[in-house]
């Protein structure tokens, strides 16, 4: 490689300097990660950027997913950063429009559709596009649903649509403080319960709730909802198991894709009920059908 550098006197010196070659080809990543060429031909549909969110979408990247449609409203407040995974330089802007920009430039592989829409708004568009024309979008072609979105309304819709058309669901959250977290799995024809078999095993108490902290709702200045409390690198023991239990959903039945995971739910609490930091404790469950169920 050379480069030009025009002096002060008009004269022209030329700098050259050795490339180190490097390999970055399909193959070569494969080569580390002998499921990577499997997940290129996959496609994933994410709701929701978070703390959980954002990073589930880069480690998706990272670990080949070849097309990933995110959908999101909210843009990116300074504040977050202490557990957002991209730092001050994305303040202000889409959470979406960040994460496929980021994934663009670093995973090429990876192709990825960003929409912003906060479902059940009212807002104004362009006559005939309505929330479930553009679910359908975002759905479109999807092998699975991954929700992100923390909000219990919304997983109850995404997890309605998924089982409509016949994909894998997927929901991770953290609790407040990020103390513990969940998630629960619904394949189709797999799993026996539904989404309100596992919220009746909750309420129940067949399945326990994640540790919480009960002082973890917060509302900092200028913000215009409430948020919680937690550290980025405990959210983050959620979102990577999420991510493992996304891939061997994706891969299963290959025989070089990720190891089978057999639990449709797991909860993990990683402090104990009065606050103190535990060892990761994970507590794992099949999502059976609950007797109170109108699935019955």
């Amino acid at each position: 490689m050379s480069k030009r550098k025009k002096r002060k006197d008009n004269r022209i010196r030329v700098f050259a300097a050795l490339m180190h070659p490097q390999r970055a080809g399909l193959s070569d990543l494969s080569e580390r990660l002998p499921f990577y060429s499997i997940l290129n031909r996959r496609k994933v549909a994410l709701a929701g950027l978070g703390c959980v969110g954002a990073p589930m979408a880069l480690e998706l990247a990272r670990s080949g997913i070849g097309e990933i449609n995110v959908l999101d409203f909210d843009t990116i407040d300074v504040g977050t950063i202490v557990r957002w995974p991209l730092g001050m330089s994305q303040a202000g802007n889409f959470k979406t429009g960040s994460i496929a920009n980021y994934i663009r430039i670093n995973y090429p592989y990876t192709r990825v559709v960003p929409f912003n829409l906060r479902l059940g708004a009212a807002e104004e568009r362009e006559v005939g596009e309505n929330d479930l024309e553009i679910m359908d979008q975002f759905l479109e072609g999807a092998e699975l649903l991954l929700d992100a979105s923390a909000d219990i309304n919304v997983n109850h819709f995404l997890s309605d649509l998924a089982r409509e058309i016949g994909i894998p669901y997927i929901a991770v959250s953290t609790t407040y403080g990020a103390w513990g977290g969940q998630m629960v799995r619904i394949r189709p024809n797999q799993t026996a319960g539904c989404w309100f078999c596992y919220r009746h095993s909750l309420e129940t108490g067949a399945i326990p709730y994640a540790n919480s902290d009960p002082q973890g709702e917060v509302q900092p200045g200028g913000c215009g909802t409430p948020t919680y409390t937690g550290a980025g690198f405990d959210a983050q023991e959620i979102c990577l198991a999420g991510v493992r239990m996304a891939i061997s959903t994706l891969t299963a039945g290959d025989v070089n894709g990720y190891p089978r995971i057999d639990w449709d739910i797991a909860i993990i609490n990683l402090r104990n009920k009065s606050g103190e930091a535990i060892p990761p404790q994970w507590h794992t469950f099949p999502l059976e059908k609950h007797p109170l169920c109108s699935c019955q």
